[in-house]
């Protein structure tokens, strides 16, 4: 008789799990079907090229003045859901892909957000790593004022740390008043 309750218990759990849609064959609706695609691919958006400022790697060799200190990187990014202005800082924190070009944002510093409010961009960057010589500053400072002057809604740069205005970002250069391609 025992044999018999354990068979009839097992039975109508068996039943009400399939009830419930446990041992589903998949064709219910909502359910994947073979060809579903379960993740989503990575978000369409427009794509755009930028103009990417970056050290020239042999005037910071040779100091020679007769050299441009800045050199151009064109570069096609995708926007999905950053402003331009950002992806383009995050462009440069990437670096240049032309040996012939430095890096201008080294990797210990750190980008919190860039936004554009009335031909301003605010580059928020994190307290932390952010450190270095007079040259680093000027490389970083430049390249951020140059690239994002380029785009069509920015005049000018504010730098920001931690969300406040800095008098400078490593100790070198006056970074209180927003700043144009005059002051690069």
């Amino acid at each position: 008789m025992k044999k018999n309750t354990m068979l009839i218990l097992i039975l109508v759990t068996a039943l009400l799990t399939a009830g419930c849609g446990l041992f589903s064959s998949g064709n219910g609706q909502g359910d994947p079907q073979p060809g579903d695609t379960i993740v989503p691919p990575e978000p369409e958006g427009e794509t755009v090229e930028i103009t990417l400022y970056f050290a020239n790697n042999e005037y910071v060799q040779t100091g020679n003045e007769n050299l441009e200190k800045m050199l151009t990187e064109k570069r096609k990014v995708t926007l999905t859901n950053k402003p331009l202005a950002q992806t383009a800082v995050e462009e440069l924190i990437k670096g240049p892909r032309d040996e012939n070009m430095g890096v201008v944002i080294p990797s210990r510093i750190k980008l919190i957000d860039v936004e554009v409010a009335d031909d301003i961009a605010y580059v928020n960057f994190a307290s932390s790593g952010m450190s270095g010589g007079s040259m680093e500053e000027f490389f970083l400072i430049s390249s951020v004022i140059m690239t994002l002057t380029e785009l069509e809604n920015v005049e000018s740069i504010q730098f920001l740390v931690d969300g406040k205005k800095p008098e400078t970002l490593m100790g070198h250069i006056y970074t209180m008043d927003p700043m144009d391609r005059g002051d690069s």
